[in-house]
């Protein structure tokens, strides 16, 4: 069992869980790379083949792929159902024992998510004390999920320990920041959320929320598209009007986050940056839009045919 969890704490220690847990071996990544796209949630559960799901993911679990072992624990935790019918059968054990190996590799996640067990009671008993104690092993690991779960809950005015609130301001934005240098959406959504409302600082909530909306968060696009929408005090940009053109556009990003939360938009600012810079020009197609903030990604390059092979190469792309 983890150190209790001091909400009171002085001071905390910013790890990055990238730079700690351990290197990914190629051929595990192309494994979990493939399950992946096999989840896209433009296809309905039972249009996936969850058995060649879980091989792959187990492929790269066994060459201690730290993603994929999570990502399997948890579907062994759940199970994947279609209604009454199990696509993928629920496997508790099998699930406990992931998560504890990945434990003793030191993932920070892994420990975030033997508090989830604490917390609800899977395999274990139901124990508050433990959950935080876990979480908060791994907040201090580097974990941007404990981070931000941690951090928000200390940004209360006065102890509220029935709310699961207390009153550490200065250690909870310290988290939070630690989450969002990582990439953390949700640790984004809850300092733009603290800098806009009790700070009263929206220039400062608008840059967090439109970070917040690269790392993916639907909560910061629709927190834009609200502010942009809007008149008065509760513009975004105070005495800046409405801004309609750029709320569409949170707008549909954000229909597509809530959709697919896994997309990352680092080229936003091209399609959609913060004022005074202005808006490009856009022909109104959704898709368009989203994929022009994506990743630029470089197919890798076509192999020649092998000689001899009596293979055709199309003209067409």
């Amino acid at each position: 069992m983890p150190e209790l969890f001091h909400p009171h704490r002085t001071q905390f220690a910013c790890l990055h869980e990238a730079e700690l847990v351990p290197a990914i071996d190629p051929q595990a990544e192309r494994w979990y790379q493939e399950a992946e796209g096999m989840r896209d949630p433009k296809f309905w559960n039972d249009e996936i083949d969850w058995s060649r799901v879980i091989t792959l993911y187990r492929q790269a679990a066994e060459r201690k792929h730290w993603k994929a072992m999570i990502d399997l624990a948890t579907l062994y935790q759940d199970g994947i159902w279609d209604g009454d019918k199990p696509l993928v059968e629920r496997q508790p054990q099998a699930a406990m024992a992931l998560t504890e190996e990945a434990m003793r590799l030191g993932i920070p996640l892994a420990w975030a998510v033997m508090g989830n067990y604490y917390r609800s009671g899977f395999l274990v008993p139901v124990n508050p004390t433990a959950a935080w104690a876990f979480w908060q092993k791994a907040a201090d690991m580097g974990s941007p999920y404990s981070q931000t779960l941690i951090g928000k809950s200390l940004l209360t005015s006065k102890d509220q320990p029935d709310k699961l609130l207390w009153a550490n301001e200065k250690i909870g934005l310290q988290m939070l920041e630690c989450a969002f240098a990582q990439g953390d959406g949700n640790a984004a959504y809850e300092l733009g959320l603290q800098y806009e409302v009790i700070f009263k600082n929206k220039a400062k909530a608008l840059r967090y929320y439109h970070e917040g909306v690269k790392m993916g968060s639907a909560a910061c696009t629709n927190s834009l598209f609200t502010g942009f929408h809007s008149s008065g005090r509760n513009a975004i940009i105070p005495g800046a009007g409405i801004d309609n053109d750029r709320a569409q556009r949170y707008n549909l990003i954000g229909d597509a986050l809530a959709f697919n939360p896994a997309i990352r938009l680092p080229n936003l600012d091209k399609v959609l940056p913060l004022p005074p810079a202005k808006l490009s020009v856009w022909n109104g197609d959704k898709h368009q839009l989203v994929n022009a903030a994506k990743a630029v990604v470089t197919p890798p390059p076509k192999l020649p045919p092998h000689p001899g092979s009596n293979q055709k190469t199309s003209t067409l792309n």
